[in-house]
Parts: structure tokens; sequence; C-alpha cells
């Protein structure tokens, strides 16, 4: 080979490795055999973004991951394609059609939670429930309420799933806390003072004690159960302050605390990179995935980067994005290990 040749070559070669190295990682293998991968995303008002093309580019995306499990928040549909625009309940795709759509990637069996009844929104009903999809057959156990009907802003669902060789059933629980500073029903007026005492921190908490006492607080031993509990939080960790550099002692972490002192769960995302911030929307993280210690320990993995799918993109409506405001996360579990 001559040296202009030689040169040639040597060039392409370089080439070659920058645009391997620069196009995003292929995703991890899955063998349903031998592990269980479950998959966490708030889909943002149902997957707006996804109803001009009939949703194609989201189910392709789900099943390149061939995830066993999928657990959705706001897996409803609230708004017409490309607008602002409240699309009355008997128009809405989901939740009334989420068998037809996860049956796309695979999935034969889902639940979701029910709305609940609200003075605050158009057609009387709250816009966010939840919906877990899966491979495996799937039961509801309970749907989280609270007391008076109005604790728990959007119903958690208690869901058991129970996976081909693995002798316990596998528990979870979907999560939608109320967002904002601001404390539950407080008017416009007065949601600034009511920020000030952050009082959507102490709502928060009334909605994880009622969800906690209705589903891993009545079983026996959590710390030898199978629980994954994941869901958009709305609050902060302490365990990010690296990030956010915030005072220590700041209330914005309440949420967050009660579910570190007083759940029997564990971060799963913190819990395998506790050093590497994994934002779930935007710069923050209000997404998290809690698991029982026996899922933590078949844990394989866990995946929180975005890709040229997830990466948002304002949509130049609202604050919508394109495809979500938030970024999946995706759990890869060894099913040997689940006992």
């Amino acid at each position: 080979m001559n040296d202009k040749k030689a040169l040639k070559f040597l060039i392409l070669i370089a080439i070659a490795i920058v645009a391997t190295a620069s196009s995003p990682a292929s995703k991890p293998s899955h063998d349903s055999g031998k592990t269980l991968r479950v998959l966490y995303w708030n889909i943002q008002n149902g997957m707006w973004s996804g109803q001009p093309d009939n949703y194609d580019k989201f189910v392709e995306w789900v099943k390149s991951w061939d995830p066993d499990i999928c657990i959705f928040a706001e897996a409803g549909t609230i708004y017409y394609n490309g607008t602002h625009e409240h699309m009355p309940h008997e128009e809405r795709y989901l939740p009334a059609h989420w068998d037809e759509l996860c049956a796309r990637w695979g999935h034969t069996h889902s639940m979701s939670t029910p709305r609940r009844k609200s003075t605050s929104t158009p057609f009387g009903w709250t816009n966010y429930p939840q919906c877990v999809t899966s491979k495996y057959p799937l039961d509801t156990v309970l749907i989280a309420r609270g007391p008076k009907d109005s604790v728990i802003v959007n119903y958690s669902g208690w869901f058991r799933v129970q996976v081909p060789g693995v002798e316990k059933p596998l528990n979870i629980v979907s999560v939608h806390l109320k967002h904002g500073k601001y404390g539950y029903g407080v008017p416009h007026d007065k949601r600034n003072e009511s920020a000030e005492r952050y009082e959507g921190e102490a709502h928060r908490i009334k909605e994880l004690t009622c969800i906690l006492n209705q589903t891993v607080r009545t079983t026996e031993n959590p710390d030898k159960e199978l629980w994954i509990m994941a869901g958009d939080f709305n609050s902060y960790s302490r365990k990010d302050n690296y990030h956010y550099k915030w005072n220590n002692a700041s209330l914005g972490f309440q949420t967050q605390d009660y579910m570190i002192f007083h759940s029997p769960f564990y971060d799963l995302v913190d819990a395998c990179y506790p050093d590497d911030f994994s934002p779930s929307c935007g710069n923050l993280r209000i997404d998290y995935m809690y698991v029982s210690k026996p899922m933590l320990k078949a844990c394989i993995d866990v995946y929180t980067q975005q890709d040229d799918y997830t990466k948002r993109e304002h949509s130049g409506v609202s604050t919508f994005y394109i495809p979500s405001d938030h970024f999946p996360i995706v759990a890869d579990f060894k099913l040997s290990k689940m006992k």
C-alpha cells in the first residue's frame, strides 16, 4: 500500500471510530427467559405528540427496548392534535384503548387507574391516570384513593404480575403525586403564600402515607417480597443535592425524605449510580423507580440516558414537548435472583 492509500485508509478508520463513539449507544440485549425488563415513563398527556402518526414512533421505540412490563404516568389523552384544546372524553383514545395500543409491542395485558371526579378540570374528571402493560398475566389488587376521595390527587394503583420462572408475585405500585409547591385546592391568589409554606410537600406526604398504608404496609415482610413503586413523584431528593446545591435543610426535600426514611423501598437509580445525576424532567429528577430489597439485589442495571427519540424538543404549544417533557427509566432484573 503506498503512502497516499495508507493515509486515506487511516483517515477512514478514524472517521469510523469517531462516528461510532458519537452515535447513540445500542440498547442492551434482553432475554425474557433470564431477565425481567421494566420500563417506566411519564408520557405527557397520553403521548400527545404521538397522535399525528397513530403512535407509530412511540410503538417502535417501546418495541426496540422489548420490555416485559411498562408503567406509564399521564396515560390518558387530553388534548386534540397540536393544540391545548381539551378533547371530550368520548373522543379520547386513551385510556380506553390501552389494550389495543400495547398489543402493538406484544403486551397482552393492561390495567389503568380510574380518574377522580374534579371540579377544576373540563368535563369533570382528573386528567392523569396511570397504566401498567405486561407480557404476563396482570391483576389489579387495589386502587388507592385516600380518605374523603381527595387526598390522592391522581389515584394510585397496586397491580400484581406473575412472572414466569419466579415463585413470588411481583407487586407494582404506580404513582403520580400532586405537582407544585402550593397545597391542594388552594385558590390562585393564595398559591404564592401556600408555596412559601411548602404546602405542596405536605400534601404529597399525605398522598404517600395513604398509598403506602394501603399497599406495602398491609403485608407482613416487604423486605422479602418483590415490589416496584414507580412514577412521577413531583419532588426532589436530597441525594441529588450535589447537583442542586440547595440549603441542605430545605423543606423542598420533605417528600423524598419521607420515602427514604419511612418506606421499605430503595431509590433504584441512586442505588445503582449514586454519583451520576440522571435528570428525568429537563434538568430535574422528579421521577423515581423505588424497589424492595430483593428487587434491588436482583437488579442488573438501570438505564436513564436520552436517545434520538426521547430527547425532548419543545412543541411550540403550551408547555408540551416532543415526545414528552419527561425521560424514561428502564431497569433489568435477573429472574434467578428475584426471590
